[in-house]
């Protein structure tokens, strides 16, 4: 409670019998909104977490706003690696404009546990910024295996320049909110399915603008896309077993040129965007990569991860 200006850096949590750090409480008091702020959890090393509770989370935020979550290196927990905001749906929240960047986060629920993600949010989060992350290799138990994670409520947040792959369920999954904004992601060798949506509601639930879906298993969409409140373009998909033949996608229930008519991907292009090599999980785009050409930015995952001490601030 009341802990604002305070900086976490260069530690090593491990082996331990819950999470590794948190931050604020659970309960959206309103005598609490202008109490938790402007906080520094930086190039921490959490792993191997959980050992006596099991949902345990490497980072999470509570009711707290104005904070950097940057350059951890979160690794072997059951649970969740990095989670902010908590409150449940669209009820007045302290929780904006955190910035969530440059984390590498991976080997994340281990088939013990469902309904997890590399980085999860709860409720309205106005200003909230996730991009620049790495995430990878996440299994849940049966299901709930995403790689970025927006629940209840999440919005007005902007997910840009991350890389995410491996997750069981989704690269994506957005249960309901309003207005997130995510563009320039790669979403790769996601399992089930590359994209989820599920609760449908009458106002536009995210902006999805010029990613890269590459896939080689599952599907292309999951759950609920039927009514058109979203807005997807200007994005790359490509799936390794069907190559570049667009009659051959599915979005959901649609074929491409359904999917056109309901104004969606109008400008999107099933292409290959010549990764230098995928296999070996290397998402940097050739030099003569379509994808660049296309409006697709680069991603340099040379600054994610704990930094070398004479780079930190």
């Amino acid at each position: 409670r009341g802990c604002k200006n305070i900086r976490i850096q260069g530690n090593e949590i491990y082996d331990i019998g819950a999470g590794g750090i948190r931050l604020g409480e659970p309960q959206p008091r309103q005598d609490l909104f202008s109490q938790n702020f402007n906080n520094q959890i930086l190039d921490n090393h959490i792993h191997n977490l959980g050992q006596v509770f099991s949902p345990a989370v490497g980072i999470i935020v509570f009711q707290s706003g104005q904070n950097l979550i940057a350059h951890n290196e979160i690794h072997d927990l059951f649970y969740t690696a990095i989670s902010v905001g908590w409150n449940w749906g669209y009820q007045e929240t302290p929780c904006h404009d955190n910035r969530i960047e440059f984390n590498h986060l991976y080997n994340i629920g281990k088939a013990l546990l469902s309904d997890m993600g590399g980085i999860y949010t709860l409720g309205i989060q106005k200003g909230t910024v996730i991009r620049n992350n790495l995430i990878h290799d996440i299994e849940a138990f049966t299901y709930g295996g995403w790689g970025i994670y927006p629940d209840e409520g999440s919005s007005y947040i902007l997910i840009e320049n991350n890389i995410v792959y491996n997750a069981k369920s989704a690269g994506f999954h957005q249960h309901y909110g309003r207005e997130n904004i995510i563009r320039n992601n790669i979403f790769a060798f996601n399992k089930e399915n590359q994209l989820m949506r599920t609760r449908e509601e009458n106002h536009i639930s995210f902006v999805f603008e010029r990613n890269i879906v590459y896939f080689n298993s599952g599907s292309l969409l999951g759950s609920n896309w039927s009514n058109d409140k979203f807005k997807m373009d200007y994005n790359i998909y490509y799936d390794t077993r069907i190559g570049n033949d667009p009659a051959k996608y599915r979005f959901g229930k649609d074929n491409l040129e359904q999917w056109r008519a309901r104004g969606h991907d109008v400008h999107s292009v099933i292409m290959d965007p010549l990764f230098v090599d995928p296999e070996k999980y290397n998402f940097l785009l050739r030099p003569d990569s379509p994808a660049l050409k296309f409006g697709f930015k680069q991603i340099d995952i040379n600054d994610i991860g704990i930094r070398p001490k004479h780079k930190r601030q």
